[in-house]
């Protein structure tokens, strides 16, 4: 057994098993590591995280996944060295050896009638109430404020790191806040950066892997005195090591889909705190635009309003 308190009499020089670059799933892989050894609960909840979070935990530190865990740092340590690897960083080679060799799977059910479907919905689930227990409430609401104080803000995001992304600036926008989102990089980017400076934000959103653009984004808006904030999966990230707040999130999906249903809840709950955070001015705002809207002809008519 293990605890946060108890003795390893393992060897801390041991080889890893045998067969850590192999095929399968993660649990398979961690099953198959501990035939024979009794693990104690804290222990199983390390296991429970990277079997499940297996992305997140093949590039966190040791401390981010004892946060998942909820546990100390220095169980993670044990379970790895449980498994006869030296140190956390030889367990995580091997994960993530594991990892990207089953990563393009089309993935299996969970059991019932729902199918793949019932899957995602259960894995969005397990990533959601991840998100509530270690999510950091005090930086995610610097980075509100950030926003609500800045002249400026400019949100960068690029391929399916765009969806949580566009929903902040056009929803932010849209309550009066000088925000807008760039996603089509190249010169545009470049004329929007260009016009970073002191009293600015960025905002990025970048998972693995990672768009060479967004982190440089961050980089050239933190040297031109913008405030930066990044959403991301690990602080081990590229932008993470640029930004100046850092929110760090599960991104975990199914049929080799990197989900972002964690990171639109983040964005839906940073724009609540953000409109909360001037009320009377949101009102003010959302109708005004909203009159634009209707001036516009945007939307198409509500058949029930004409009897049909």
């Amino acid at each position: 057994m293990i605890d946060d308190n108890g003795a390893d009499d393992m060897d801390t020089g041991a080889q890893p098993p045998q067969g850590t670059s192999g095929g399968g799933t993660v649990a398979k892989w961690l099953d198959g590591l501990l035939t024979g050894v009794s693990v104690g609960p804290k222990a199983a909840h390390v296991r429970e995280v990277l079997t499940t979070q297996p992305t997140y935990c093949s590039y966190a530190t040791a401390a981010e996944v004892a946060a998942r865990a909820e546990v100390n740092p220095a169980t993670v340590v044990r379970f790895a060295q449980l498994l006869g690897f030296p140190g956390w960083p030889q367990l995580q080679a091997g994960l993530r050896a594991v990892y990207l060799d089953q990563r393009f799977d089309t993935g299996h059910p969970v059991g019932g009638d729902g199918g793949l479907l019932a899957t995602a919905f259960a894995r969005d689930a397990q990533n959601l109430k991840a998100l509530e227990k270690s999510f950091d409430f005090e930086t995610a609401r610097r980075v509100v404020s950030a926003i609500r104080d800045a002249r400026r803000t400019v949100v960068v995001a690029s391929g399916t790191h765009a969806i949580p992304a566009s929903a902040l600036a056009m929803v932010a926008a849209s309550r009066g806040f000088p925000i807008s989102y760039e996603d089509r990089g190249g010169p545009q980017l470049a004329n929007e950066l260009a016009r970073l400076g002191n009293g600015d934000c960025l905002v990025a959103w970048s998972f693995w892997q990672h768009y060479r653009q967004t982190v440089a984004s961050l980089r050239i808006a933190r040297t031109a005195g913008a405030t930066t904030c990044v959403i991301t999966d690990t602080l081990r990230s590229p932008p993470a090591r640029e930004a100046e707040h850092v929110l760090v999130i599960p991104t975990e999906g199914v049929a080799s889909i990197q989900s972002m249903t964690a990171a639109t809840s983040v964005a839906y709950g940073l724009l609540a705190e953000l409109m909360a955070s001037d009320p009377a001015g949101s009102r003010t705002a959302v109708r005004h635009v909203s009159g634009i809207w209707r001036e516009l002809d945007l939307f198409a008519d509500d058949a029930s309003e004409k009897g049909v």
